[in-house]
């Protein structure tokens, strides 16, 4: 039996790596862990130690500290691959570790290229990809004076914040600084990027690779909230579209390519613009907002399990059956919880496969200001995207919060901070 050391893999893939024959060693940071399952995060590493082969926890922020963890439970020959499929944020760190032993599952700088939106803008230029207008500078603050060189609206983005935390529409130059004000409450103070407005429809790519070799899974259209924030509020999965998707799929291959992308999953976003397909960026995981269950909805693959049969070396099987699934996030009124009814009666349809709100009476329901903060969700299985549509629709005809208003200083949390009780991770299961 082969075995993996895997930095932050949630449940599904210690369980999905067992069931094709690896061991698994998982290290985890219970503060990590803390901020995307909020209270129920013990039992949730509870679960995970039971499940995998070894289990220790780190303090991500300490790298020399993840660097010795990691290779004191990699050092055994039956520990083939050292892997990372979680949030970025120690993914590259993982990474060079693993290159140091001779046990990754890419080059290193493959994940830099993806992960990393500078690099990734830096790689598309050089290889005359999906062109788009930039600048970069070190700092928020060090970025004001490029503004100048651009038309508005302009898109302002952290180069290495994850799940879309920190990405601004800027409409008017007097609320550069609100941006610069949400990067601090994320405790960022590194490079930015000042990109082009790109105004289309936005989708995912959904890929796996192996050996070198990227399939296709599916495109994924997306469901955005308001600017400046546009948190995604849905996703449909797949496109129906085919022509459309198939140009879209081979834009995110192309990219997969330039960096020398070799095993694993990556989720890739493209804006269909005037000019057509545009990547907005890459992450060598999979995507986040349950996405990979919408896949197996209405296709029948599954992803997680295909990380590692790609990872023995071979794809997982093509599609199985052909339906659209869509996930849909609800946006209630921010205040305290007065009463909650519906979502039992939700529930009970039977195409509708989860029904998420984890919020009481009492609970101060924040505004919506990034996926942390969402307020709950839908899943849904139809025929169509249409059908898809009209389910989540009649769900929240059917569901009520009413909430009043609270205190300022309680209604909004600090940017980052873990919202109670604990929302579902965005990330994946």
């Amino acid at each position: 039996m082969s075995g993996l050391v895997m930095v932050m893999p949630y449940r599904a893939y210690v369980e999905k790596a067992k069931e094709e024959g690896y061991s698994v060693y998982a290290i985890w940071d219970p503060e990590v862990a803390r901020g995307i399952y909020g209270i129920d995060s013990p039992g949730y590493l509870d679960k995970l130690a039971a499940t995998a082969d070894g289990f220790e926890l780190a303090d991500f922020s300490d790298l020399d500290g993840l660097e010795r963890a990691i290779v004191a439970n990699a050092s055994g020959p039956e520990v083939q691959y050292v892997y990372h499929l979680g949030a970025e944020e120690t993914m590259l760190a993982t990474y060079r570790v693993a290159a140091k032993l001779g046990k990754a599952v890419n080059p290193v700088r493959s994940i830099e290229l993806l992960n990393d939106k500078l690099e990734m803008r830096r790689l598309l230029e050089r290889e005359g990809l999906s062109p788009v207008r930039f600048a970069e500078a070190p700092s928020w603050r060090a970025a004001e004076p490029l503004l100048k060189d651009f038309p508005l609206p302009l898109v302002l983005k952290p180069t290495s914040l994850s799940g879309s935390r920190g990405v601004y529409l800027l409409r008017d130059r007097s609320q550069y600084r609100d941006w610069g004000q949400l990067l601090d409450g994320y405790g960022y103070d590194g490079p930015v990027l000042l990109e082009e407005y790109l105004k289309g429809p936005e989708f995912s790519v959904e890929t796996l690779s192996c050996a070198g070799r990227h399939r296709v899974i599916g495109v994924t259209k997306k469901v955005l909230g308001p600017p400046p924030l546009f948190v995604e509020m849905g996703h449909v999965h797949p496109f129906e579209d085919e022509q459309m998707a198939a140009h879209i799929g081979e834009t995110a291959i192309a990219l997969l390519d330039a960096a020398g992308y070799m095993c694993g999953p990556a989720h890739t976003e493209v804006i269909w613009g005037p000019a057509g397909p545009r990547i907005v960026e890459s992450q060598a995981r999979l995507g986040g907002d349950r996405i990979p269950q919408l896949v197996q909805l209405s296709t029948g693959v599954d992803m997680e399990r295909g990380i590692f049969q790609c990872l023995s070396g071979h794809f997982p099987d093509g599609p199985t059956k052909r339906a659209v699934a869509r996930i849909s996030y609800f946006d209630f009124s921010p205040g305290v919880v007065r009463s909650v009814s519906g979502f039992e009666a939700a529930s009970a349809l039977d195409w509708a496969h989860e029904v998420s709100f984890h919020h009481r009476v009492g609970d101060v329901l924040p505004p919506t200001v990034d996926w942390r903060s969402r307020h709950g969700y839908v899943v849904v299985e139809a025929a169509n995207a249409q059908q898809a549509a009209d389910r989540v629709a009649r769900v929240e005809s059917m569901i009520s919060v009413v909430t009043t208003p609270a205190p300022l200083d309680q209604t909004l949390p600090a940017p980052g901070a873990p919202v109670q009780p604990p929302v579902a991770s965005a990330i994946t299961s």
